[in-house]
């Protein structure tokens, strides 16, 4: 039997970014990113482009981060870009880049139903599918 602490330690354990598919790591180090560069009032863009290689891509990124912005009920609560572990709202990011990313609706409104209401869902999944089209050669 596990003690009480070890099923604490297992339900609050965030994972580490290491271990998520790829593009969802790459979704959650950008926020990151577009977070320091709005407090420091930089442009995240040339990194954004950088990072996947294409300006469409940087600029859908940029109108997903506006919806979150937008959207979230609470402050978004991002994590120190050196932090291996998400915080919470970044593993739920991390969750529906990748439910849009395979096009699944349900699975993207079971995640963020109790949160946001339809309009607000359908602005972000239209948003994260219209980034996730730009990132994939050959579609947009």
């Amino acid at each position: 039997m596990q003690s009480s602490s070890d099923l604490v330690r297992k339900f609050t354990e965030q994972p580490l970014i290491r271990d998520l598919p790829v593009d969802a790591a790459q979704a959650v180090l950008a926020l990151r990113y577009c977070i320091l560069c709005r407090k420091s009032e930089r442009d995240p863009m040339p990194e954004l482009e950088r990072r996947w290689g294409n300006i469409l891509a940087a600029r859908r990124y940029r109108l997903v981060v506006e919806a979150i912005g937008h959207v979230w009920p609470d402050p978004f609560a991002v994590a120190p870009p050196c932090c291996p572990r998400l915080s919470f709202d970044e593993g739920l990011l991390a969750d529906i880049v990748t439910a849009a990313g395979r096009g699944d609706r349900v699975r993207f409104d079971c995640l963020t139903g109790e949160m946001l209401g339809n309009d607000a869902r359908a602005m972000l999944f239209a948003a994260l599918e219209n980034f996730v089209r730009a990132r994939a050669p050959g579609r947009v």
